[in-house]
């Protein structure tokens, strides 16, 4: 065989491993990037749900589990509610934007015989049950096991955008151009105690009353997904020998609406899921709210936790001592 003709068979292969070589050169950089890259903020406030997620995982049963917006991340005191219910509590919520189906996804696996379940959702969760937003991503970013718990359809996007965020993100620290490091002065990773309740925004100074974020509520109030997505976590409640109950958010005197919440409960107890307690129970004056209408400070969040202990007791749901504690 002669030379020329070696060389002209060998000439496909060579060529097809340059274009596999090329290939492989900014799969290993995003790969490289996804395992060991910086982070897409330097925010790492969601970098939190990991030890929300491992308490989940390793407290033995029964427990309690609270899931919902940051009404419940900065407006709970579970300490004290561990000790009227005489059980280990664990925070899970974070953020309302992630959807209360996403919030659903998270309790996979984590519950045991004897666990209840409270879910004191904002309006917003009954009004948009199933959302898709940046929240998801650095969710992801943060925490790329949460991967599973979102739509199958939605995950290949889900990775790809986070993969871009991260080569910008190695850009700027390669090329200097992100040089601030100071963290959050209350939305960090390190801001929640062991029950994962937010902490870190207790003792600093509250936001001028303009500058607080109101949260009205949002028609139509329930989505019909809604049903769907709370069907799904009542089997799996009833699957693990659970218990759900169904209660209200704090919220700010300007921002509540009566008839939204009459609205609510009149639409639950139509399918037969009780709601524990009165919305006007959890209806706090502007003053005692840190940020936004659903975020308590101190004494406000100590407040709601007595108020739901309080009506925790007189339903009977948890065995409680013999006189009402007060707010």
């Amino acid at each position: 065989m002669s030379s020329s003709t070696s060389s002209s068979d060998s000439g496909p292969l060579l060529l097809l491993a340059r274009v596999v070589l090329f290939a492989l050169i900014p799969l290993a950089v995003m790969m490289g990037c996804w395992w060991w890259g910086p982070h897409m903020s330097r925010v790492d406030y969601l970098a939190g749900m990991r030890a929300k997620h491992e308490r989940l995982r390793t407290l033995a049963s029964p427990k309690v589990i609270l899931i919902g917006g940051s009404n419940v991340t900065f407006g709970m005191d579970s300490p004290l509610l561990e000790k009227a219910a005489r059980r280990p509590v664990v925070n899970m919520s974070i953020h309302a934007s992630l959807g209360f189906h996403f919030m659903v996804q998270e309790l996979k696996g984590g519950l045991g015989a004897g666990d209840i379940v409270i879910a004191p959702l904002e309006h917003f969760a009954y009004a948009h049950p199933v959302l898709d937003n940046d929240i998801h991503l650095l969710a992801v970013d943060f925490n790329p096991e949460l991967l599973s718990g979102l739509p199958l359809a939605s995950r290949p996007r889900i990775v790809a955008a986070v993969l871009v965020m991260r080569l910008k993100a190695a850009w700027k620290v390669i090329t200097g151009a992100w040089q601030d490091d100071s963290p959050h002065p209350f939305f960090r990773a390190d801001g929640f105690n062991a029950q994962g309740d937010l902490v870190s925004h207790l003792g600093l100074p509250v936001w001028p009353k303009t500058k607080q974020e109101r949260v009205p509520c949002t028609y139509p109030v329930i989505d019909p997904v809604f049903w769907e997505v709370l069907a799904e976590l009542q089997r799996d409640v009833d699957d693990a020998n659970s218990t759900l109950i169904m209660t209200w958010p704090s919220i700010a005197q300007s921002s509540f609406d009566q008839a939204c919440s009459d609205s609510i409960r009149s639409a639950l107890e139509g399918r037969g899921i009780p709601m524990l307690g009165e919305a006007r129970m959890y209806v706090q004056p502007d003053s005692a709210f840190f940020d936004t209408h659903h975020h308590l400070r101190a004494a406000g969040r100590r407040s709601r936790t007595v108020q739901l202990i309080n009506d925790l007791c007189s339903s009977g749901r948890i065995v409680c001592y013999d006189r009402q504690m007060s707010p």
